[in-house]
């Protein structure tokens, strides 16, 4: 049977989909290219955000000092003034800005260095769910990593999609396999599977000594508005890493979701595979999808099937050869 004569079914079409999602991701798009862009450039902006950063820091909380108090410190185990952060509570010293109610008031915000800090300049972590939260920074930059060992780092882009396809509030928070692959995300960017804690080794790159407890609000640090300016640029270049996976997967999404439309409506192999090989496609599909869902209908025929079944046991000797036998265990000779 050839086997573009193999008709398609629920599995193989799954299995088609999945594989057409891998090359729907390998494809170099504009909107690939632009957030790997967006990568590069937050790596670039963020470090040098965090020089300016480290230079407003040490200027409040001078070396010298930090030094004094650390070995305070080690002589006095009572003493506890002094230890390192990634999250900076800043406030501009040389202008204000006017409140809701046209009052001046201290410009002001939280900025985290961490690889889940806030990406609004708000005070804390993340929120659960949102489309900015820190986490979504976290799996794009990761992405790569994360999906060789068979995670899911696109998980939230696409819950939000289909939120808004079903137009159901709730289903988000209620997806168990949405909560599956969070849990998941969570667990290795934390260390797990035996590799790097992502968390962890992001904020040590980005620590620096502070004097005093409590949390950042309890030490505002006094800088300039150019300064904080520079601050800013590194919450915008996050976010734009936010907005550019977005954007890239919802494109791959909408192409596959059409795919899921089409191969429906074929019913034999071989329309896919003229499918794949359009000059506006160009998709090698997965040998393996062949040999694992397949099988071996695709390319057995009927001789070698009735080979292969009779080949089984041994056959019945014909007349001539019951004669041959016996004239061998009797000596008796052929020429004869």
């Amino acid at each position: 049977m050839d086997k573009k004569e193999v008709r398609l079914n629920a599995g193989k079409r799954k299995s088609l989909v999945i594989d057409f999602r891998k090359h729907c991701e390998s494809l170099d798009t504009h909107e690939k290219e632009a957030f790997l862009q967006s990568r590069d450039d937050a790596k670039s902006t963020i470090d040098s955000s965090f020089a300016t950063c480290k230079e407003v820091v040490e200027r409040r909380f001078p070396l010298e000092d930090v030094a004094t108090l650390q070995s305070l410190q080690r002589k006095h185990n009572t003493i506890n003034a002094v230890g390192t952060d990634s999250c900076f509570f800043m406030k501009v010293t040389d202008t204000k800005v006017l409140d809701e109610y046209n009052d001046e008031v201290d410009k002001s915000k939280h900025f985290s260095f961490e690889l889940d800090g806030s990406m609004n300049g708000n005070y804390g972590r993340y929120g659960s769910g949102s489309s900015n939260n820190g986490k979504n920074f976290a799996y794009a930059m990761y992405r790569e990593d994360m999906k060789a060992v068979g995670l899911n780092p696109d998980c939230n882009i696409e819950a939000d999609l289909q939120a808004e396809k079903s137009d159901t509030r709730y289903s988000r928070n209620s997806n168990p396999y949405l909560s599956q692959c969070r849990n998941d995300n969570q667990h290795w960017l934390q260390g797990g599977q035996g590799g790097t804690n992502q968390y962890q080794s992001w904020k040590d790159k980005y620590a620096l000594h502070i004097i005093g407890t409590g949390g950042c609000r309890s030490r505002a640090i006094p800088c300039s508005d150019l300064e904080f300016a520079k601050f800013e640029m590194m919450i915008s270049a996050k976010q734009e890493v936010v907005t550019k996976h977005t954007q890239w997967i919802q494109t791959v999404v909408a192409r596959v979701n059409r795919f899921k439309e089409v191969v429906k409506s074929m019913t034999k192999f071989s329309q896919v595979e003229n499918f794949a090989n359009h000059e506006q496609i160009q998709w090698t599909i997965d040998p393996e999808i062949l040999a694992d869902k397949f099988g071996m209908d695709l390319v057995i025929s009927i001789d070698d099937a009735a080979e292969s079944i009779m080949n089984i046991g041994k056959a019945k000797p014909t007349r001539a050869e019951k004669i041959l036998a016996w004239q061998k265990a009797n000596g008796v000779s052929l020429a004869s």
